[in-house]
This record gives C-alpha cells, structure tokens and sequence, in this order.
C-alpha cells in the first residue's frame, strides 16, 4: 500500500495479550479531546457574547482611562469586533482540530498468530493490514522527544517492529519511564521475540532472558570492561568538572535543532505582539478594556519568561560512588533529581528518535529509564556513554 499514517496517535496505551484473542484502539485520549472541545468552546462563547454586548452598550462610552486620542466610536466598533471574530474562530479551531484528532485511529486485533490492523484515516476509507505475527522483528523499545509548543515530554513507546511501518503495532505508550524496561521485558518474554533497541549503531537485537542482567553482569560474562579502559578527552560541547567523590557531566553550549527554533520563532512572535500590546495601548485600552488588556499583557510575559527559562536550563549528570544522577535545573536552580544506583543500571545506549532526528543517552534499570542530551551531537554523547559505562564496570 501507498498510503503512510502516524506510527502512534496514543500517549496512554496499553495491549492486553494475557487473554487472545484482544483488540485495542490507538488513538488520542478522550479526556485531552474532551478539555480541547470544552476550551474551544469556551473561546467560541466568549467571542460570541463579546460581539453581542456591543449592541447592549450606550452609544458613546466613558472609559475614562485619563489617555489621549481615545479611538472614535465607529473605528473602536470594528476593532472591537475583528477582535472578537479572532477569538470566536480561535475557539472554533480548537474544537475542530479535537473532534478531527478523535476521527482517526488504529484498531488491533490480536489472536495469537496473526495481527489485523484497521487504519481509519481522517477521510477516506479504512485501511487494513494483515500480517503474521513471525513477520515481525521483535519486540522494539524506542523514547521519543516531542514538543507541543513550549512544553517538552517524553514518550516511551513499546512496539512489535516491522519494516513496513504501517505494520507496526503499538503495545505500550507511556508519558512516564517508570518501569518501563521492566514492561520491555514482560511482552518479548510473552511473545518469545526479540528484545529490539534503536541505537547509533543501527538496530540492536537482545534475548529476552538477558534483559533482567545488570550492566555489571553483562561486564563480566562478555568482558565488556576490557572495551572501556581506554579515557579519551571530553569533547568540546561537554563539560565534565571533577569535585570530591563526584564528577558533574554536562552541555557546555545549547544545541538546537528544528524544534528549538519553531520555539524560538513562536516566542520571538509573543514578543512582537507584547510590543504592540503596549505601543497601541491608547487605541486598544478602549476596544478591548483594561481586564483584557491586562490578562493579554501578563499571558505574553508569562509565556516569554517560561520560554528563556526552558532555554537556558540544561540537564546535568552526575556520578558518584555509588549512584547515577540525573539533575533537572530550571536556569541555575536544580529543582528535582532521578537517581539510579550503579549496581541496578541494565543498559546505558545512545538512541535515535525518529521524530527529531536527533540522538540521546538512556541509562536505563529495571524499575525506570533516565534521558539525557536530547539535543547534543551524536559523537558527544558516546564519548558520554563511554564515560559512563567505565564507571558502572570499573570494579566489575
């Protein structure tokens, strides 16, 4: 077939194989479209009942707001209501894209042997997709950095891989890394397939009864530590400070990729419309009134200020005797850390999403999953794995 769909819409999914035959629909979560429609409509509401109370009003308004050049009643009137029609179709467009996301799905069905996949398109017919289940290559883990507008998140998707991605099947999707390479294990376990991971070297297969090994394990059964002696010199793009009993890891400069840059374009636009906000304050003040020209104002600010912020805070890790830290930093603040002892830690791999293109670090244990250098050069982050790796199996 020709057509292409998304690999996943879901970013809460789970397959139940304990009893087949089963099926499962991937789509997006009824509660965000629901809150999608429920704002759009309270937008559409808003620019509705802004455009009615003009009629309702006297023919000539004392704002008294004490500024000059107040715009004319009529030239105040049609500002007022491109205004109002610009919130009312915001509020449409919103639900439209809800009810539009809430139309297109992918169904599995599942018996055991053979999976059957019914694509239902936006428009047009559906799509289905037979293949059997040895077709498939394995059981794939994969982390995938989106973006939805300034806000950042990871999506740990579980997957039968198969070529032909449109094929491919969705067994887990999850926004949290809590346990997941324990549920990785629990499907190639109950498929018997391989365990499959995405690296920079290509796609890498594992039985499934070596998922459950530590990297120290694995150190000593295939003397992994021999391949890890040698310390090469940080990169450039990395800092790596050396302090008592701990060595702190992190980007010396941002990076930025596609994503970063449609941030920066939308906070450059937010700018510019604060701008305007305060240079045509005289004529705006009475179109719109002060409670709105006020919330406008503080929603511009808030969102630049939240946008610089997100910028300029970068991740650090940082390895001690005993532990694995990942630090999240808000500018110069750590506001919070994920821990993984060094005994516990079961892989450590630079990944590919594929939908940034661009590489990461996972170190990864039984129970959880941490990311790192999600925008940093791929070279950089095996000089980082390889740092790490000689940590963890020094003492093996």
């Amino acid at each position: 077939m020709t057509y292409t769909a998304p690999d996943h819409y879901s970013y809460k999914f789970k397959f139940d194989i304990e009893k087949l035959p089963a099926s499962q629909k991937d789509r997006i979560p009824c509660r965000l479209a629901v809150w999608g429609v429920f704002f759009g409509l309270v937008f559409a509401a808003l620019g509705l009942f802004e455009a009615f109370t003009y009629f309702l009003e006297p023919a000539e308004t004392d704002y008294n707001f004490s500024l000059p050049n107040q715009a004319p009643v009529p030239e105040a009137g049609a500002l007022r209501y491109f205004f109002d029609a610009f919130v009312f179709i915001f509020g449409v467009l919103i639900i439209t894209i809800s009810v539009m996301a809430m139309l297109r799905y992918k169904k599995i069905f599942f018996d055991g042997d053979k999976i059957r996949i019914v694509h239902k398109p936006l428009f047009g017919d559906k799509k289905v997709e037979t293949e059997d289940l040895y077709n498939y290559l394995g059981v794939l883990f994969k982390a995938e950095y989106y973006q939805f507008g300034l806000i950042n998140r990871n999506r740990y998707i579980i997957e039968l891989y198969h070529h032909d991605k449109n094929k491919r099947v969705p067994l887990y999707i999850s926004t949290s890394g809590r346990n997941i390479r324990k549920i990785w294990e629990y499907y190639a376990a109950k498929l018997k397939m391989p365990a499959l991971f995405m690296t920079d070297q290509g796609l890498v297969s594992r039985h499934h009864a070596e998922l459950n090994k530590t990297l120290k394990e694995m150190a000593r059964k295939w003397q992994l530590k021999a391949l890890f002696q040698t310390q090469q010199t940080a990169p450039d793009s990395v800092k790596c400070v050396v302090k008592n009993n701990k060595v702190i890891v992190k980007e010396k400069y941002l990076f930025f990729d596609a994503y970063s840059l449609l941030s920066c374009l939308g906070t450059l636009v937010v700018a510019l419309g604060a701008g305007a906000l305060i240079y045509f304050h005289t004529e705006l003040l009475p179109v719109i009134g002060l409670w709105w020209f006020c919330s406008l104002l503080a929603l511009c600010f808030a969102i630049i200020s939240f946008a610089l912020l997100s910028l300029f805070s970068k991740d650090v890790l940082i390895v001690t005797n005993r532990d694995i830290i990942l630090g999240h930093n808000l500018m110069f603040l750590r506001m919070d850390a994920e821990f993984l002892p060094k005994n516990q830690i079961q892989a450590v791999d630079v990944g590919h999403n594929p939908t940034t293109d661009r590489y990461y670090l996972s170190v990864v244990s039984h129970d959880k999953s941490m990311i790192f250098g999600k925008n940093m050069p791929v070279e950089d982050l095996r000089w980082v794995r390889g740092y790490i790796i000689r940590e963890i199996v020094r003492n093996s």
